[in-house]
């Protein structure tokens, strides 16, 4: 176990097969395990298999930048997203990076702790795809986009007063890795 959670790493470039059906169900039913805030379960799966779906997805949230880009008063954000446009208009999906699948999770926007809970739920799922030979990324523009750009929000269709709170990119790793990701020491203080 302790080797699985050190040698995880983010995964940005794909094979192009998808990740079959059911693995996907497989993943999820195991998620569902994540503990929740007093028991409550009220953790949402949706699971995109089409890829040109996907990329219309990644193509709104490219919008979504564009549109917010001149109100970002931090220089370095500003930057970052900037490099984003202009590789995507060179052709390079930096939002999505081509993956096969993606699969979020949402819960109503109303209840305590959901925005904890979906974050756990899609940890394990996480931890549990690298276990089973797929590599993930969480989709933080995404999830920005899936809760305020009102066409992202339509073309998810999720249930009303739902939010999103993560999304990942998954597929079978382009490239292998031996070596653990370097780490800082922890921000640690004992008392």
């Amino acid at each position: 176990m302790r080797q699985l959670l050190r040698s995880r790493r983010s995964i940005r470039q794909y094979k192009k097969a998808p990740v079959p059906h059911d693995l996907l169900a497989d993943l999820i039913d195991t998620a569902r395990y994540a503990p929740t805030g007093s028991n409550r379960q009220q953790v949402y799966w949706t699971v995109f298999e089409n890829p040109a779906e996907m990329k219309r997805f990644a193509a709104m949230v490219i919008d979504f930048m564009r549109q917010n880009l001149p109100g970002i008063a931090d220089e370095a954000m500003a930057r970052s997203i900037s490099r984003i446009i202009t590789a995507w208009d060179n052709g390079k999906d930096r939002i999505l990076r081509g993956a096969p699948n993606l699969i979020i999770v949402h819960s109503p926007g109303n209840l305590p702790l959901a925005d904890a809970d979906c974050v756990v739920a899609l940890t394990y799922l996480e931890l549990y795809a690298y276990a089973k030979g797929l590599g993930t990324c969480w989709c933080g523009y995404f999830a920005m986009a899936a809760n305020f750009y009102t066409p992202l929000i339509e073309a998810l269709r999720l249930p009303a007063g739902h939010q999103c709170y993560g999304a990942i990119m998954l597929g079978y790793p382009k490239h292998g890795y031996k070596s653990i990701p370097q780490r800082n020491s922890p921000l640690l203080t004992w008392r």
